[in-house]
């Protein structure tokens, strides 16, 4: 896949939010069930918003994500619970470390100690035939006798309409704390993953490009820009290229973790070190999916 494909999500991603085509005239809608919201566009599957478990006896965490991202074709961009790492989401927001006046108390990424309860779920068109999925989710801490509320959530996912045969998703959550010091932290190590992730199909035959340069994994978190494009190479890959922008706070998220190997791709935030919230203050997280044709290839 080129480097051009890559790039070229990159400049959507920047461009900001776009209008409907005209000839097109399908809105973004949604679906609602007792454990999910489908969102669609002209009946089409656009993303499945996971808002119960499927297994709460087991996996009383696994909730608040979207199990599967879909391309405007119906090709699945993402994988839930892949064999190799059941733990992983399609595209998910959590941390390792989740602490309470600076002790450990769940782990959001193992979905351990952590429940999250979505209590309500809505949904709003707008005038540009796209619209916009919001949830507030308790956090609740199950590690110890009694559950305890640590955090609120908002989140907003927003589908534009296609344009261009380009399809534009995005992300806004804000997390409250509800305790005097509320710590999100990332893996103990030098990589300190966590955060906004995307678990995206065959990871093996991914390239990856920021800032006009191809970008190499290395097992190690890696400095680049604040957007991150993602194609497939191969002749059964996806026919698509992924863009990806992460904000926290208003500030370009720049430190990646990125696989060639059978794992998720995460923009790294905050690291190892916790980031402490005291009791009402949030972080503020933005994120921006853009899925565009990859350029065909040519004949020999």
């Amino acid at each position: 896949m080129s480097l051009r494909a890559l790039l070229a999500c990159a400049l959507l991603l920047a461009a900001g939010p776009a209008l409907a085509d005209p000839a097109i005239g399908k809105r973004v809608d949604a679906v609602f069930a007792g454990d999910a919201v489908t969102l669609t566009e002209a009946g089409k599957t656009v993303l499945v918003y996971r808002t119960k478990p499927l297994d709460p006896a087991t996996e009383p965490g696994r909730a608040n994500y979207v199990g599967v991202l879909y391309a405007p074709d119906g090709t699945a961009l993402t994988e839930d619970r892949p064999g190799d790492h059941p733990h992983q989401r399609g595209v998910w927001w959590a941390w390792m470390k989740v602490q309470t006046s600076g002790e450990t108390v769940a782990d959001g990424w193992y979905m351990k100690g952590l429940s999250y309860f979505v209590r309500s779920k809505t949904f709003l068109g707008d005038a540009e035939g796209g619209g916009t999925l919001t949830v507030e989710v308790d956090w609740m801490v199950n590690s110890g006798p009694e559950l305890a509320y640590v955090a609120r959530e908002t989140t907003r996912v927003t589908v534009r309409p296609l344009k261009s045969g380009a399809r534009r998703v995005e992300f806004d959550t804000t997390i409250t704390s509800r305790v005097e010091a509320l710590g999100l932290g990332g893996s103990e190590d030098d990589r300190g993953f966590g955060g906004f992730s995307i678990r995206l199909v065959d990871p093996e035959h991914l390239t990856f490009a920021s800032g006009g340069k191809t970008i190499t994994p290395n097992g190690a978190a890696i400095n680049a820009g604040g957007n991150m494009g993602f194609a497939w190479t191969g002749e059964a890959a996806p026919a698509w290229a992924v863009g990806l922008a992460c904000k926290a706070n208003g500030q370009a998220v720049t430190r990646w973790m990125l696989y060639n190997d059978r794992s998720m791709q995460n923009c790294v935030f905050p690291g190892r070190a916790p980031l402490v919230l005291k009791k009402d203050e949030a972080l503020h997280l933005q994120e921006t999916l853009v899925i565009r044709p990859a350029p065909k290839k040519k004949s020999p």
